[in-house]
């Protein structure tokens, strides 16, 4: 199960990372009218259409709601109604006349007024419609006049207006074309979808820009229908599609190997801990979906995220030389996914490192709040760099975003408690508690086997210094040293480092039952932490410190007393193997503090020598079989080991007795 489980993790942090991953739409030019093209000359890889400015498509707009043409219905039934009233004339030769000028009357049509600025206006005939000048259309007062004067040139000798009688032709003359408030609006609207969102083309290898060319208004206009192609270009076929998604499934698996291998390079012990493997995927999700979430139009909101909490956090459980590594590898997202991702990857790879220093030095109380100031100078100098180079003005707003990020990176802090509590992790916060001696746990320990007390504090010192000097927690093994024999406090006269003188707890005991009682200590011990909820990682100390050794006073004791040797289950502690850095170190200090105070002689040959047989004698007994040590660190431990004990013990000069002074005889 535990092999399926990393594989999996692997994977939903990969299904995570592809549906958040926006680089279908991005381009990664930034450009600015007035300021100079910053990238090499820029030459168009396709054909693509120089799009209009939203202020010329207005313009033109306006023109054309403008220049819309009126448009009129023509009714074919009105010369009918019209010609009726003429039906009466005679003789036959006039009636004729009449309606051939009718006919033309009314065939150019009849309105009731007209708009005077109107040259041009438009006549639906049926379902067709065309465009006739403004002057060819009567009104009802012209048609009359019109009509009378044709007429009057057509009879001569006849008395025309006596013969029509004329003061009735007004009523006669109607309109057959009739304004079409519908259609008008139609084709008002028609006219402004027609407008070209184009002015002309840009063909492939054609030069758009040239290094360092300031960059005009015109060319603002060529770089965004350049960018508008190639973000719409990645649409269209299916087989598209999956081009672009198996290129982002590449780049996603790329970023995430290199994390990988990073804290594989770095440690590789954590791929034996799901939960802290787990809480740096989360972190680096965390990242990822930072970088990720916002559009390409809103980029200068990264300049808020405070990025260097992934320092503050990881520092808390892992040591510094991981934390920069893996923090520089969670970063890269930036190179991949932004347009200005050299100058924010820059920006927060040195705020993260002058964090990782300053924290050792401000990291209690208000003088945190010390570590944003050392921030934001970081980001504000790498901001600042980027604008002189690019030759670009700086933006409050953005100046703002730095402040703020700096703020928020100490502000953020507490939830490290969260992620504590969440993955099962012991925080360094947490170290510092768990290492005073005034808690309650320890203060009972010094009250109630106060000889143990004092072992525990040996054990931490040279624990603390072994670990330094091999590149281990230090922190976390002076914890686990502190805590390793708080089982003793269930029967603290069983170890002879708490008993009065003269008194013997194992007089009258069996090897066996003592046995049984010493080894208890642990089982007691481990019983004690989780009952008091100390981390598991102290947890494990406790229960390894021992590993699976004998007691070998009471063993040799019951060997010595006609016992079978080959009965060593009853000697044997039920710990488990030391498996990290820190509880190797533990088992040999335990072990070497409580056997030099055995020694007669505290020179530095015998010192040595018992450091050497005692070591050596662990890992002859395989009980660093799981450690993740090495030879040449076995080697630097024995060697502080030795020099500790030689510290504690060294001689003492003899301090001259002083003389008594002579009685002076009386003169």
């Amino acid at each position: 199960m535990k092999r399926v489980r990393i594989p999996l993790l692997f994977l939903a942090v990969a299904a995570v990372m592809m549906l958040f991953y926006t680089d279908r739409n991005n381009f990664r030019y930034r450009y600015q009218v007035g300021s100079p093209w910053n990238y090499e000359t820029l030459t168009a890889t396709f054909d693509f259409p120089i799009l209009k400015s939203e202020e010329q498509l207005q313009q033109e707009r306006e023109q054309k709601s403008e220049q819309h043409l009126d448009c009129y219905r023509y009714d074919e039934n009105v010369i009918k109604q019209v010609a009726e009233a003429f039906s009466e004339v005679e003789p036959d030769s006039l009636q004729q006349s009449v309606y051939a000028a009718l006919t033309q009357i009314y065939d150019s049509g009849v309105v009731s007024s007209l708009n005077s600025d109107e040259e041009m206006i438009s006549v639906r005939r049926g379902k067709r419609i065309e465009q006739i000048p403004a002057s060819t259309v009567y009104t009802t007062g012209e048609a009359c006049e019109h009509f009378r004067e044709e007429i009057g040139a057509i009879s001569q000798g006849v008395d025309v207006d006596s013969l029509l009688a004329t003061g009735k032709l007004a009523e006669v003359f109607v309109p057959n074309m009739y304004f079409d408030a519908h259609t008008t609006a139609t084709m008002a609207r028609q006219a402004l979808e027609y407008i070209s969102p184009t002015s002309g083309m840009v063909y492939a290898g054609q030069k758009i820009v040239s290094r360092r060319e300031i960059v005009t208004s015109e060319t603002a206009r060529i770089l965004d229908s350049y960018k508008a192609e190639f973000i719409s270009a990645y649409g269209g076929s299916t087989q598209s599609d999956l081009v672009v998604l198996m290129s982002h499934l590449f780049v996603v698996l790329i970023l995430l190997a290199i994390y990988a291998l990073m804290i594989l390079v770095t440690d590789k012990t954590l791929y034996g801990d799901f939960r802290q493997l787990s809480f740096l995927m989360l972190l680096y999700i965390l990242v990822y979906v930072a970088v990720a979430a916002f559009p390409a139009s809103n980029e200068s909101i990264l300049y808020l995220i405070p990025f260097s909490l992934y320092i503050l956090y990881t520092r808390e459980f892992f040591r510094n030389r991981i934390c920069l590594a893996l923090y520089l590898a969670a970063l890269l997202p930036l190179l991949a996914l932004r347009d200005n991702g050299v100058e924010l990857y820059l920006m927060n790879a040195l705020s993260g490192a002058v964090l990782l220093i300053s924290y050792k030095y401000f990291n209690r109380g208000f003088r945190q709040f010390a570590n944003s100031l050392f921030i934001f100078l970081a980001l504000v100098f790498v901001y600042i760099t980027f604008r002189i180079i690019s030759g670009t003005p700086w933006s409050q707003r953005e100046l703002l975003y730095l402040a703020l990020n700096s703020l928020l990176a100490i502000i953020g802090y507490p939830f490290v408690f969260v992620f504590e509590k969440m993955f099962s992790l012991v925080s360094q916060m947490r170290l510092w508690d768990l290492s005073d001696t005034n808690n309650a746990l320890l203060q009972e320990l010094s009250r109630t086997a106060p000889g143990s007390f004092q072992h525990s504090l040996s054990v931490a010192n040279m624990a603390e210094a072994g670990c330094r000097a091999i590149g281990g927690n230090t922190r976390l093994v002076r914890v686990g040293a502190l805590y390793h024999d708080i089982g003793k406090i269930e029967n603290p006269l069983c170890f002879t480092e708490n008993q009065i003188s003269g008194e013997n707890y194992h007089k009258d005991m069996t090897p066996e039952q003592s046995a049984r009682d010493i080894i208890r200590h642990v089982t007691d011990g481990v019983a004690l932490a989780r009952r008091n909820k100390l981390p598991e990682q102290v947890v494990d100390m406790i229960a390894s410190h021992h590993g699976t050794t004998k007691t070998m006073y009471f063993y040799t004791q019951y060997c010595n007393d006609g016992g079978d040797p080959a009965n060593t289950e009853p000697f044997t502690y039920k710990g488990k193997l030391p498996e990290s850095k820190e509880e190797v170190v533990l088992m040999f200090a335990d072990s070497v503090e409580a056997a030099s105070r055995s020694l007669g002689d505290y020179s530095q040959q015998s010192i040595a020598a018992l450091v050497n047989r005692i070591m050596d004698g662990k890992i002859a007994d395989g009980q660093i079989a799981k450690g993740d040590i090495t030879l040449g660190e076995i080697d630097k431990l024995k060697q502080i080991f030795t020099e500790n004990l030689q510290q504690i013990y060294h001689g003492r000069i003899a301090y001259p007795k002083a003389k008594k002074p002579q009685k002076q005889s009386a003169s």
